[in-house]
């Protein structure tokens, strides 16, 4: 049996992070659960999963934010899919759930950043629809 969910739990969270995991290698588990909450606090950062058969196989996180240039718009941070579970359209349905719950909020557009040597993911999001619009900028900040 296949479900979309938002985690609400920590139980839920805690279950989700072998999945962030394979997107976010860097993480402790601690770390994981800190940055969680921390961004859930300000920005109301939520998780959304996949599960099929009990087990979690794709998650999506996401907040709404709203800026000068798009108004309100719902913004998807993270988007993965277990390794063994790619190409299965669990990452496309995942943005279908976003779609729609980017409708619901009355939201003016749906926004996401990948990286730019990140062909596959760049091809599936050219593949489901989605227009590159912009290039994204970091500078990393030295510390004292």
């Amino acid at each position: 049996m296949k479900k979309i969910y938002i985690l609400k739990t920590e139980a839920e969270i805690e279950r989700a992070f072998p999945v962030m995991k394979e997107l976010r290698p860097h993480l402790s588990f601690n770390g994981y659960l800190e940055i969680y909450k921390a961004a859930h606090e300000c920005d109301d950062y939520q998780i959304a999963v996949l599960e099929l058969d009990g087990h979690i196989v794709a998650l999506m996180g996401f907040r709404f934010l709203s800026d000068f240039i798009r108004g309100r718009h719902l913004y998807i941070d993270d988007l993965v899919s277990s390794e063994n579970m790619r190409s299965m359209g669990f990452g496309k349905e995942l943005l279908k759930f976003a779609e729609k719950m980017a409708d619901q909020s009355n939201c003016n557009v749906l926004r996401l950043c990948t990286g730019i040597d990140n062909n596959r993911g760049i091809k599936f999001y050219e593949d489901n629809d989605w227009t590159k619009k912009a290039f994204a900028f970091t500078k990393k900040m030295s510390t004292l």
